[in-house]
């Protein structure tokens, strides 16, 4: 699996920390029978959405939170 994880404020080292406990976890989990490399490649494969900034949902929620029920 190539490297995946670029975080801005880690060093190398602590990166290649993650990557490793990640591809631990992976290891033990196609161990187990718990995941195929089939569903391991299709999850490599997704392309990522960005979280919604709170500042874009906060109004959606405002009116749910201060409803005044009277």
């Amino acid at each position: 699996m190539d490297e995946f994880i670029k975080i801005k404020n880690m060093d190398e080292k602590e990166e290649r920390k993650i990557v490793e406990e990640i591809d631990r976890i992976i290891t033990a989990k196609k161990r187990e029978g718990l995941v195929s490399e089939r569903e391991i490649r299709e999850i490599e494969e997704m392309k990522l959405r960005p979280l919604p900034d709170i500042q874009d949902v906060q109004g959606v929620y405002e009116d749910m939170l201060f409803k005044d029920d009277s």
